[in-house]
């Protein structure tokens, strides 16, 4: 292992370790300025936990070159500005994960509003499951966290792939911890998809709630569509999941509207075509779409994009982002 990545895990250590808890501890505006700083520090030395466990320091350049594909407009001044602005979101995006067990989070709920509530009380009220996809933008687990706080119980389709014995000890506790703290709101289980897919068919059956993110791509799905100027491989689980269970399929986003109040907006859920994935799924996607869009700096998995294939040329004009 290079000196760097021996920094790296040094830094790691005490970050999640100290840092990070005791910023939660602080006000909640100052708290949420110096995660921001963190942000900007992590940034200024390329540094992500995600690429030290692979020692390999590309996430800034990553993420560079994803918001170029996201608006192939944008100059090197403003798409340097949002690789930068990415770094603060997710800093801020850890910085709430350490929020989940405190008293605070009781205030956050009376500031914040979910719209898109009562649809689904009312798929729950006829007996209907709801799986409802998100992607990793902006608040995506305080989303989880609000929703639950309204009553719903909330599962969410986790993987195993934190427990990797190359990723620090420490960052691995801090996200248990996170996880732990989001199931006393949620009234509900982070559960590993590699191993309980059946806790999640059972909190269907009884009609509740379970999430995902959809932003990664489908590892076996032979389905392509376009995705942010890019050729993405479709996730077909969620859909296997409804058809299975007969639920309803939804999405849902989670913004920051100020310090301590966030917005949690849920695309309308919807019946499945039994044997369509893509036309059941393409709705979701084009949410999910139009919200990265619109603040591309908040996608904190944005450095993915870089990596998926290009569009085939006689689709690249044909994107149905529109752009």
């Amino acid at each position: 292992m290079g000196s760097w990545a021996n920094l790296g895990r040094w830094l790691q250590g005490i970050d999640y370790r100290i840092i990070v808890p005791v910023l939660a501890r602080l006000p909640l505006l100052l708290g949420e300025k110096l995660a921001a700083l963190r942000g900007l520090f992590a940034w200024a030395i390329n540094f992500d936990w995600r690429y030290v466990a692979s020692e390999s320091w590309a996430a800034r350049a990553r993420t560079y070159q994803s918001m170029k594909i996201i608006d192939p407009e944008a100059g090197f001044v403003r798409s340097n500005w949002r690789t930068l602005r990415r770094f603060q979101h997710n800093s801020r995006e850890e910085w709430q994960a350490c929020l989940f067990n405190r008293s605070v989070m009781e205030k956050i709920r009376l500031n914040s509003v979910i719209y898109g509530l009562e649809e689904l009380n009312y798929y729950r009220a006829a007996g209907r499951g709801v799986i409802l996809i998100s992607c990793h933008l902006d608040s995506f687990c305080m989303g989880m966290v609000l929703l639950g706080m309204q009553g719903l119980p909330v599962h969410v389709i986790n993987t195993s792939a934190i427990e990797n014995p190359v990723i620090h000890v420490n960052v691995r506790e801090f996200y248990q911890a996170k996880y732990r703290a989001m199931e006393q709101h949620m009234h509900g289980k982070m559960a590993y998809h590699q191993t309980e897919m059946n806790h999640f068919r059972r909190a269907l059956k009884r009609a509740e709630v379970v999430t995902l993110m959809g932003d990664v791509p489908g590892s076996r799905s032979t389905i392509h569509v376009p995705f942010l100027g890019r050729s993405f491989r479709l996730p077909l689980g969620a859909w296997h999941l409804a058809r299975k269970t007969n639920s309803v399929l939804g999405a849902y986003v989670c913004i920051r509207d100020g310090t301590g109040r966030y917005k949690v907006i849920c695309m309308s859920p919807g019946e499945i075509v039994p044997d369509d994935p893509e036309q059941s799924l393409l709705p979701v996607y084009d949410f999910l779409e139009m919200w990265i869009r619109k603040m591309p700096e908040r996608w904190v998995s944005a450095d993915l994009l870089s990596g998926f294939p290009q569009l085939p040329a006689n689709e690249r004009e044909q994107d149905r982002s529109g752009t």
